[in-house]
C-alpha cells in the first residue's frame, strides 16, 4: 500500500493479520519480553492505534470531517489542485480569517501550543507565497506578535512550568526572524490606507454595496486594532537599541495605546459565520458572514496539519476555535488588567509594590502573559543579568530600596543619623548584609507572579532564604549595639535621655525588619492554602491554632515594637540630626549620601522627614517664645497594619475555640464520633507546617508540643466557656475590622482616589474585610444559639463560600 505524505512516497506493508496469528499462541497473561526491553521501556512505548500516542495513526474515525484519501494535503498542494485561494480576497474573507487568527492567538496565550493553534493555519507556513498584501501584512504581524512575546516576555520572565503553557514549543515553524517589527508596524498603517481608499471609492459607486461598506469599514477597524495591540506590547518591553537595557515603563505611551485599543474594541463587531445570506438574524453586535462566501477559503484552517509533528502522549485535539464575540470580550478584560497593571509604577516602597502584586493576582487574576508583563515592568530584565541584580523600574537597586524600607519600618540610628562617621569595617559588614537581603526579597516579587499553586510551593522555599537571613540580621545587630553607642556617646550626641539610648542599645533592627517580612510570607502561605482548597476539615483546629497562636501572635508584637520605637526615638534621632547639622549640605554617613535622591523622593513615608517637616513648622510659628522645644509627638505608626492583625488574631482564636467546643459537645457534622477528632493526625501536621521548621523566629512548634498543649487545656475549660470565648472574639474581629475599614475609607489619602474596594493593606484587602465582618456577626449569633441550647440535636456544618479564609457556621 502506497501512501505520499508531502513530497514522499512511503510503500507499506499490512502486518495486522500476521500480528493477530502470533498473539493466539500466547496464552493469557502471557507477554512477549526481548533481553533488551525493559520494564521502563515498555511503559514510556507508543501504544499503535492509539490516537493519542500514535502519530501516524489513520485519523478519519476520530475527526468529525473525514480527509480526502485520509491525506493532510500541504499548503503548495492546496494551491496547485486550486483548493485555496492566495490572491484577490474579499473584505469578508479577510474578516473570518483575522477573527480566526485572533481566536487562535488567544488560545496561544492560554498555553495551548502552536501546532494546535496559530499554525493550525496554513497560509502561515508560508507567507511569502501570499499575493494579497492585506493577508500578507495580517500574518506576518500574528507570527511576529507571538514570536515577541514568546522571546522578549515570557522566555525572559520565566515564569511558566511546562505543564502550565506548551506554548513556547516552536516545531521549526517559521518566524522570519530578519523581518522586524517596526516594518510590521508600518506595514499595517500602510494596509490601513490603502483599504481607506478603498471604503471611499466604494461610498462613491452609484449603486452602493452596504454589505461591502460594512465589511470593508470593519476590515479597517481590525488591522488598526491590530496595529494599535502590537505597538503596545511593543512598548511594555522596549529596550534600549544602544545598551541592549529594557527602558523605563511609559505609563502615558501605553495608557494612549490603551485607550485607542478600547476605542476600537468597541467598534469591531465579532464574525458570526451562517449558513447563507437569507438566515434571519436578529443580532445586530455581530457581523453575519454567509459560509457560500469563504468556499475558497475553507480549507485555509487544519487542526490536524501539525498532527505528526506533536510528541506522544501529547494532548492533540482541539475540537472547535473560541467565537470571536468570546475572543473580543476577553481582550477588553485584558486592556482593563493591563490598565491596572500600570499602578505598580506608583508604588515606591517594598510593603506598597508587595500589597499591589498581592492584590493583583488575587482579584485580577491575571494570565501568564499578564504576569510575564507585571514583572518585567517591576523587575526588568537585563541581558546576563540575576533576578537578584536587577533594578526596580530598571532605576533603583533592591539595596538602596532595602534600605529605605527598614529605615521607615523601624528607624535604625545606623540609616538615619548623619553625623556618624562609619568605619571600613561597619560598612562592610553592612553592605553585605543588604546585598544578600536582595536574592529573598527579589525571589520573593517573582514568586507572587507565578500562579496560586506555583507560588505556595516557591514560598515555602523562600521561607528557607529568610532563614539564613534572619541569622544574618542577628549577627549585623550585635556588631552595631556596641558601635552605634560609642560613636553617639563620641560625638557629644547623648542627652538626658537614658531611656532611650537603653532602648537603642537593646533594639534588634535588622531583626525585626526580617521577622516582620517573615510573617507576612508565613501568613499568606497558610492563607493560600484555604484559597487553594488544601486543608482538610480535620486540618482546621491545627491551621487556625498555629496561624493565631505562633504567627499572628508574634507579628502583633512586631509591630508594637516597631511602634514603640518609632514614637520613642524618631523625635530624639530628629533632634540629634538638627544639633549636628550646621551646615545643611554636610552629611558624614555614607548610607545617607547614597540614598539621599531616593529618602527625598519617598519623603511621604519616612517617618523621619514627617517629624522633621512638623518641627519646622512649629518652630516658625513659636520661635518667639522658645525656638528650642522640640515637638513632642505621638504618631499611629502600623496602625492599619495593627488592626487587621488584631482582627486575625481574634477571628482564628474565635475558629480554633469554636472547633473544640463543637468537637466536645460532638455537634461536628463532618467528624466522627471518636474523641479529638482534630489531634490525631501528626502526618499532616508536619506536612502543612513543615516550611516553618527552619526559622529562628517564630520558633517551630513540633506536634508533641502542640498535643501537650491541648491535653492541658482539656480539662481547664468547658464547652460553654469556649463558645462564650468564641463569641468574645468574634465580636471583637468585627471590631477590629470595622474601625479598619472607618479608618481606610475617610482617609484623605482614600478618598483622593478613585473608590477601590480591592485596596490591599497587608495581605487583606477592603472586600476580605466586609466578608469578615459578615462571617463573625454571623457566627456570633450561631453559637450564642448554641450556648443558650438552641436544636441541642443538630450537627454543625461549615460552609466556605462566603469567604475561603475563615467558614461560616451552619445550623
Amino acid at each position: 500500500m502506497q501512501e505520499t505524505i508531502g513530497d514522499t512516497t512511503y510503500d507499506w506493508t499490512d502486518a495486522t493479520s500476521h500480528f493477530a496469528d502470533l498473539c493466539r499462541h500466547l496464552p493469557i497473561g502471557e507477554v512477549v519480553r526481548d533481553a533488551d526491553f525493559t520494564l521502563f521501556e515498555a511503559m514510556t512505548a507508543l501504544e499503535l492505534m492509539d490516537p493519542k500516542m500514535d502519530g501516524g495513526m489513520s485519523i478519519k474515525h476520530h475527526f468529525q470531517e473525514q480527509k480526502q484519501g485520509n491525506r493532510i494535503l500541504t499548503l503548495k498542494q492546496l494551491i496547485d489542485k486550486q483548493l485555496l485561494k492566495i490572491t484577490k480576497f474579499t473584505s469578508s474573507e479577510l474578516i473570518y480569517l483575522f477573527d480566526q487568527l485572533l481566536s487562535t492567538f488567544h488560545m496561544w496565550l492560554d498555553g495551548h501550543s502552536l501546532a494546535l493553534t496559530l499554525f493550525t493555519c496554513v497560509y502561515l507556513h508560508d507567507v511569502t507565497i501570499i499575493d494579497d498584501s492585506h493577508l500578507r501584512t495580517i500574518c506576518f504581524t500574528f507570527i511576529k506578535l507571538v514570536d515577541y512575546i514568546r522571546e522578549r516576555i515570557l522566555l525572559k520572565a520565566g515564569l511558566f512550568e511546562e505543564e502550565d503553557f506548551s506554548g513556547t514549543l516552536t516545531y521549526n515553524f517559521p518566524f522570519y526572524r530578519d523581518f522586524k517589527e517596526q516594518t510590521c508596524l508600518t506595514d499595517l498603517k500602510k494596509s490601513e490606507d490603502e483599504l481607506n481608499k478603498r471604503l471611499r471609492s466604494l461610498k462613491h459607486q452609484t449603486e452602493l454595496d452596504q454589505v461591502d461598506i460594512n465589511a470593508t469599514q470593519q476590515l479597517i477597524y481590525r488591522i488598526r486594532f491590530l496595529r494599535y495591540f502590537f505597538g503596545l506590547t511593543v512598548k511594555f518591553n522596549e529596550a534600549n537599541e544602544k545598551t541592549g537595557e529594557q527602558t523605563y515603563l511609559n505609563t502615558e505611551e501605553i495608557s494612549k495605546y490603551l485607550k485607542q485599543i478600547d476605542e476600537m474594541l468597541q467598534l469591531i463587531r465579532p464574525s458570526f459565520i451562517i449558513e447563507n445570506e437569507t438566515t434571519p438574524t436578529d443580532d445586530n453586535s455581530q457581523l453575519n458572514i454567509s459560509q457560500t462566501l469563504l468556499t475558497d477559503i475553507s480549507r485555509s484552517f487544519d487542526p490536524y496539519y501539525n498532527y505528526r509533528q506533536l510528541p506522544p502522549a501529547f494532548n492533540r485535539f482541539i475540537r472547535q476555535l473560541i467565537f470571536p464575540s468570546f475572543v473580543y470580550k476577553s481582550l477588553v478584560n485584558i486592556c482593563q488588567q493591563l490598565r491596572k497593571m500600570l499602578e505598580i509604577n506608583d508604588k515606591r516602597t517594598l510593603k506598597q509594590s508587595f500589597e499591589f502584586f498581592l492584590e493583583y493576582s488575587t482579584h485580577e487574576k491575571p494570565s501568564l502573559f499578564i504576569r510575564s508583563l507585571l514583572l518585567l515592568s517591576y523587575l526588568p530584565s537585563v541581558q546576563g543579568c540575576l533576578l537578584s541584580s536587577r533594578k526596580i523600574f530598571g532605576q533603583i537597586s533592591f539595596a538602596e530600596q532595602v534600605k529605605c524600607e527598614i529605615r521607615s519600618f523601624i528607624v535604625p540610628p545606623l540609616l538615619t543619623l548623619k553625623s556618624i562617621s562609619i568605619d571600613n569595617e561597619t560598612l562592610s559588614c553592612s553592605e553585605n548584609f543588604f546585598q544578600r537581603a536582595c536574592v529573598p526579597f527579589s525571589n520573593l516579587f517573582y514568586s507572587l507572579c507565578n500562579n496560586h499553586a506555583r507560588t505556595r510551593e516557591k514560598l515555602s522555599n523562600l521561607l528557607e532564604e529568610f532563614s539564613v537571613l534572619q541569622d544574618e540580621s542577628e549577627k549585623l545587630d550585635q556588631w552595631l549595639h556596641k558601635y552605634l553607642i560609642q560613636q553617639i556617646v563620641q560625638a557629644n550626641l547623648s542627652t538626658a535621655n537614658a531611656q532611650t539610648l537603653l532602648l537603642i542599645e537593646k533594639t534588634s533592627y535588622f531583626f525585626q525588619f526580617i521577622l516582620n517580612w517573615t510573617l507576612l510570607i508565613m501568613e499568606y502561605y497558610l492563607l493560600m492554602g484555604f484559597d487553594l482548597s488544601l486543608y482538610s476539615k480535620r486540618e482546621l483546629y491545627d491551621v487556625y491554632f498555629y496561624f493565631a497562636q505562633i504567627i499572628l501572635f508574634t507579628h502583633i508584637n512586631v509591630y508594637k515594637t516597631s511602634k514603640n520605637i518609632l514614637n520613642t526615638t524618631v523625635p530624639f534621632l530628629v533632634q540629634l540630626n538638627q544639633k549636628q547639622q550646621t551646615n545643611k549640605n554636610q552629611i558624614n554617613n555614607q548610607f545617607i549620601q547614597q540614598m539621599n535622591s531616593l529618602i527625598q523622593h519617598n519623603s511621604n513615608d519616612d517617618p523621619l522627614a514627617e517629624l522633621t517637616n512638623e518641627n519646622n513648622a512649629t518652630q516658625k510659628k513659636t520661635k518667639r517664645k522658645n525656638p528650642n522645644v522640640l515637638v513632642a509627638t505621638n504618631n499611629e505608626y502600623h496602625e492599619q497594619e495593627l488592626l487587621l492583625i488584631h482582627g486575625h488574631f481574634a477571628m482564628s482564636t474565635a475558629m480554633h475555640r469554636c472547633l473544640k467546643a463543637l468537637d466536645i459537645e460532638r455537634r461536628l457534622k463532618f467528624s466522627s464520633n471518636d474523641s479529638n477528632y482534630f489531634l490525631r493526625d501528626e502526618i499532616r501536621y508536619r506536612h502543612r507546617f513543615l516550611p516553618f521548621a527552619n526559622l529562628c523566629a517564630p520558633p517551630y512548634m513540633p506536634h508533641t508540643d502542640f498535643l501537650h498543649i491541648q491535653h492541658l487545656s482539656d480539662n481547664r475549660y468547658t464547652a460553654s466557656e469556649l463558645y462564650q470565648d468564641a463569641i468574645n472574639n468574634f465580636s471583637q474581629a468585627k471590631t477590629y475590622f470595622e474601625t479598619y475599614l472607618n479608618r481606610i475609607t475617610t482617609s484623605k489619602q482614600y478618598q483622593q482616589q478613585t473608590f477601590n474596594r480591592t485596596f490591599t493593606t497587608g495581605f487583606t484587602s477592603l472586600i476580605d474585610a466586609e466578608s469578615y465582618i459578615r462571617i463573625a456577626k454571623t457566627n456570633g449569633i450561631v453559637l450564642k444559639l448554641l450556648l443558650g441550647g438552641h436544636k441541642p440535636d443538630v450537627k454543625i456544618d461549615f460552609d466556605f463560600s462566603l469567604h475561603a479564609h475563615y467558614p461560616t457556621l451552619k445550623l
